[in-house]
């Protein structure tokens, strides 16, 4: 959700001078070729996240499929430190554009929020609706936070010594002292572990890498028609679906279970995830 509130007291302000500003650049740009437009400056982006979300790697793969240059704020999952300017909302991803101009709550949310701003319209050649809106790509970018990601979780957090693994990428945060990293990998692990097996629970999943491995494959043969098409948008480039399904599988990049399941499966879907990963290059 977008923020409502002043910066004062540690708030934020989505100011309206943004969104009129947006509007007015979309309207003149209606009648102009994309040749013909003015090029527009990107936003200021910094994208609050944990390194291994889903719902994160979904934002990064769209800044990254529209060359939005961005930063990255590492979140402390046991703290929080990061993000105490947010007093409502404790969660990640959270996007402050702008230098707060506008500070944007939750995945989709965020999406929308780029996909109006006249940079990204510009990089998609105006054709916003074609790439976000249909219901191919609504269908598919649903799927991708709704079934893909879910399942996801008990995949990386399998075991103990996996979930250990995931909270490997702490080593690299320079901001997290030695001390924090140690209690992120132990407690963050152990926490994550606990949190899988109640999603394995809700979803009566048995078999974690089977689990994924048949979401994978509805991809493969509704999303990508067994291979008839390049991309589920039906073109000869990805639409939003492609980006959110790619984002949420490049989340676990480096670990067993992208190994596992995803690196080793070839076919259709390699064929795909190799195409995209050429179009969408995350941090």
């Amino acid at each position: 959700m977008i923020s409502s509130q002043s910066r004062m007291g540690g708030r934020f302000t989505a100011k309206l001078s943004f969104a009129s500003t947006s509007r007015r650049l979309l309207s003149n740009q209606t009648n102009k070729t994309v040749k013909d437009q003015v090029k527009v400056a990107p936003p200021v982006v910094t994208l609050y996240q944990y390194h291994i979300c889903p719902f994160c790697n979904i934002n990064k793969a769209l800044l990254s499929y529209t060359e939005t240059p961005y930063n990255i704020v590492e979140v402390n999952p046991l703290t929080k430190a990061e993000i105490k300017f947010s007093t409502d909302y404790k969660k990640v991803p959270i996007m402050d554009m702008d230098h707060s101009e506008l500070v944007v709550n939750g995945s989709k949310e965020i999406n929308q929020a780029l996909l109006r701003h006249p940079y990204l319209v510009q990089k998609l050649e105006d054709d916003v609706e074609a790439f976000a809106y249909t219901d191919t790509a609504q269908r598919w970018n649903d799927f991708a936070t709704d079934e893909l990601a879910p399942v996801l979780y008990p995949n990386i957090c399998r075991s103990l010594s996996e979930s250990y693994e995931a909270f490997g990428y702490v080593n690299n945060v320079k901001e997290f002292s030695a001390m924090q990293k140690g209690l992120i990998r132990g407690v963050g692990s152990f926490a994550m572990y606990i949190a899988a097996s109640k999603i394995k629970s809700k979803r009566n999943i048995t078999d974690e890498r089977v689990a994924l491995s048949d979401i994978l494959t509805k991809w493969e043969e509704d999303g990508l028609d067994s291979g008839k098409k390049a991309y589920a948008s039906g073109l000869d480039k990805p639409d939003l679906g492609d980006v959110a399904m790619f984002g949420v599988m490049n989340s676990v990049n480096g670990l067993t279970s992208h190994t596992d399941v995803i690196l080793k499966r070839g076919g259709t879907f390699g064929e795909w995830y190799a195409r995209m990963s050429d179009k969408v290059r995350t941090a």
